[in-house]
C-alpha cells in the first residue's frame, strides 16, 4: 500500500481523500510548508488524523515543498536517518522531571515542557511574520 502513495502524479481521488491515506494526503505528510506541519500520520486510513485533528487536506494554490523544515546539512543517509532521533533523545536526556521525559515520547513534534520552545509554533510564529 505504501508504494503507491509515494507517486507524485497521482491527482486528488475525490471521496476517497477522507478516508484512506491518499497520495494527496501522503504528500501533506511529507511536506516542510510550514501550513503542513505535523499532518496526516495516517498509514491505510485518515479516521485518527480526522478524530485527532490533525488532517489537513492539499491545498493546489502552493506547491508542496519536501524535506525537512530544518535543514540537514550532509548527505550520510545515516545522519539523515538518525538525527531527529538524536534530537530526540538529547530533549530527553536533558530534561529532569520523569513527566516531561515521558511527554517528549507521546506529544505531538515539537513539544517542550517550556511553551516557548515549542518548535512547531515557533515555526508558524515566524512564517506568519515574514
Amino acid at each position: 500500500y505504501q508504494f503507491w502513495i509515494h507517486a507524485d502524479w497521482i491527482p486528488k481521488l475525490g471521496i476517497l481523500e477522507g478516508i484512506f491515506n491518499t497520495p494527496s494526503a501522503h504528500r501533506v505528510h511529507h511536506a516542510a510548508n510550514t501550513e503542513y506541519l505535523d499532518a496526516n500520520y495516517g498509514g491505510v486510513l485518515v479516521i485518527f488524523d480526522r478524530l485527532f485533528g490533525t488532517y489537513i487536506p492539499e491545498n493546489e494554490v502552493s506547491k508542496i515543498r519536501y524535506g525537512w523544515v530544518q535543514a540537514i546539512n550532509s548527505h550520510n543517509p545515516l545522519l539523515i536517518a538518525f538525527q531527529p532521533w538524536a534530537g530526540l533523545l538529547r530533549d530527553v536526556w536533558q530534561t529532569p522531571r520523569w513527566g516531561d521525559k515521558l511527554r517528549f515520547l507521546y506529544k505531538p513534534p515539537g513539544w517542550h515542557p517550556d511553551p516557548t520552545r515549542n518548535v512547531s509554533t515557533e515555526i508558524l510564529r515566524q512564517s506568519v511574520q515574514n
